[in-house]
């Protein structure tokens, strides 16, 4: 196998072991669930299909009604096992043979081709017909964006990073009350808009439009370009639904914009009531077109008949995906000759005759090399991890398999991040400040080994022990994040969930000091609802893990890093 095959399938390791969390999350944390039908007939063959998270609206009701009108292939009726996996995590899992669906609906095609070079075998084939179709877009607030001249100027991947990088923010363009310029976009390792940005930023750093190479990306200049792109992004994601979330609930405190599908932009304006709405900006040097193939793979756990089951279930939704059911889900007919209909036009923020121009979607290798680059230039973070050390942690092996997440997290985390730990159980431990974690991740390593169970809760005054850590570093030019792990109930906290909830709202909404918290519900025995509210509450995320799958948990969180 080659080497860079054998390094992108190491890098990708920590997507393989994420996405193993994300099907398990539910539908409710936008990247991962069960989405069938009811109970197949005798006789039927059941295929496993899975697809981006960003269709759901579209795809699960029509494949509930597949199942339910007994489409058959070879003589027997058909039923499809739907999964929702973000696209990047399932090519990472199927690569690794650890996720082996007979169909896959990645955001775009690029993903089949990483896959067939990850996997050094030819899964995909060179063409596949498009389910629907969205372009990459800027999304800005519509205030913003006619402040860079929209809809009368075309504006440019150039201009917005200029932007982006300028101390200078919006006083460059006459707004010094619009403050500084806040871009956002999502990990390219878990998500096309990601991989879709990052890559565009290479073009705009070369002054390509297509035939991008190995070497451009390798290009010291290139490199000091994106660099200084990448450490003005104000945050990461795994999917563009998490931010389409925090922008509903923060607005442009939040981010000034946001590269993300076309079709979540419409969805967003859809929802959003009485309030700036979002524009899409379609770059004048060309955007990337998500072509949402479906893929029937050629893998050797695919056979004959699941694959003839697989072809039925694509002729049968290339029938029953028109225009308008397409556009009912934000997107584009799967046809680009073919002109989108409402609500996807002008009303909802968005110009059905862009974009003029699409990029040529970069050769594997050269995806390759963007996302090892764009880990080593990534903006770094300060994180405080806080983790629950109290008796119930003795159960079940959870401190000692909360001890293999972490080591897990460290995996991922790169020696320019600063990283902390508290400790709690009756009372808050603070065992290690942030700091370069190039410089405190042996002794780190060593104060989670030691670890030890005992005594009750006080999750919610660890957290905020964790979130004032943070803070008191000063720190605007790094991510800020403080990620909790608890197995139980709080009944030690001089304060609420309620209280710390509205304590992190307030700082939420300031200007460059946010602190996100991200937190675990660890068994079934953690107050699940209480961890959301503390985590939304902050512009952070909300997860849920057993001993079985948290080391997944930890390096899933990463991708906000």
């Amino acid at each position: 196998m080659k080497a860079a095959r054998v390094a992108v399938i190491v890098l990708a390791l920590a997507a393989v072991a994420a996405a193993v969390v994300v099907t398990q999350l539910g539908d409710d944390e936008g990247a991962g669930g069960s989405a069938g039908g009811d109970r197949p007939a005798g006789g039927a063959t059941r295929i496993s299909v899975v697809y981006s998270p960003e269709k759901e609206a579209l795809l699960a009701p029509l494949i509930r009604k597949f199942n339910a009108e007994g489409v058959e292939a070879s003589g027997r009726p058909v039923f499809v096992d739907a999964e929702v996996v973000a696209s990047g995590e399932a090519e990472a899992q199927i690569a690794r043979g650890r996720l082996k669906p007979v169909a896959w609906s990645p955001a775009s095609s690029l993903w089949g081709r990483l896959l067939n070079f990850d996997a050094d075998r030819d899964y995909v084939a060179q063409d596949n017909p498009s389910i629907v179709r969205t372009p990459l877009v800027i999304a800005m607030w519509e205030p913003l964006a006619r402040a860079l001249g929209w809809p009368r100027q075309r504006v440019g991947f150039e201009q917005v990073l200029e932007l982006a990088t300028s101390p200078r923010g919006w006083a460059a363009y006459g707004k010094p009350e619009f403050g500084r310029f806040k871009l956002g976009h999502t990990n390219p390792d878990f998500s096309t808009s990601g991989l879709s940005a990052v890559a565009a930023e290479y073009f705009t750093a070369t002054g390509k439009r297509e035939g991008l190479t190995v070497r451009d990306v390798e290009r010291a200049k290139v490199r000091r370009e994106v660099k200084a792109i990448e450490r003005a992004i104000v945050h990461y994601g795994d999917t563009t639904l998490f931010f389409a979330d925090q922008l509903k609930r923060y607005g442009p405190a939040y981010a000034s914009a946001v590269a993300m599908e076309e079709a979540t932009l419409v969805e967003f304006n859809r929802a959003r009531r009485g309030a700036s709405r979002l524009v899409a900006l379609y770059p004048k040097e060309g955007s990337f077109d998500s072509d949402n193939p479906f893929v029937v793979l050629g893998a050797p756990w695919v056979d004959g008949r699941e694959r003839a089951a697989a072809g039925a279930l694509r002729d049968w939704l290339a029938g029953q995906i028109t225009p308008q059911v397409a556009a009912r889900a934000g997107f584009r007919p799967a046809d680009p000759a073919k002109r989108p209909v409402a609500p996807v036009d002008a009303r909802r923020g968005v110009d059905p005759a862009q974009p003029k121009t699409t990029l040529s979607l970069p050769t594997p290798a050269v995806l390759d090399r963007i996302k090892r680059a764009w880990r080593e230039d990534r903006k770094p973070a300060n994180i405080m991890l806080v983790v629950d050390t109290s008796g119930s942690m003795s159960e079940e092996r959870k401190l000692d398999q909360a001890q293999v997440g972490l080591q897990s997290f460290f995996q991922q985390i790169s020696p320019a991040d600063r990283v902390g730990l508290i400790s709690f159980n009756s009372d808050v431990f603070p065992q290690q400040p942030v700091r370069p974690f190039g410089d405190g991740g042996a002794a780190l390593r060593s104060d989670v080994r030691d670890l030890f169970p005992d005594g009750e809760t006080a999750v919610y005054d660890a957290t905020q022990a964790g979130v004032r850590a943070v803070q008191e570093l000063k720190d605007d030019s790094r991510i800020n994040a403080v990620v909790v792990l608890t197995d139980g109930e709080d009944n030690q906290s001089a304060q609420t969930d309620r209280t710390l909830a509205r304590e992190l709202d307030r700082q939420a909404r300031l200007e460059g000091r946010t602190v996100r918290v991200y937190t675990i519900a660890y068994g079934s025995q953690a107050n699940k609802a209480a961890l959301e509210r503390v985590a939304a509450a902050s512009g952070g995320k909300a997860f849920v893990g057993d001993t079985g799958d948290i080391a997944a948990v930890y390096r899933q969180i990463s991708s906000f890093f």
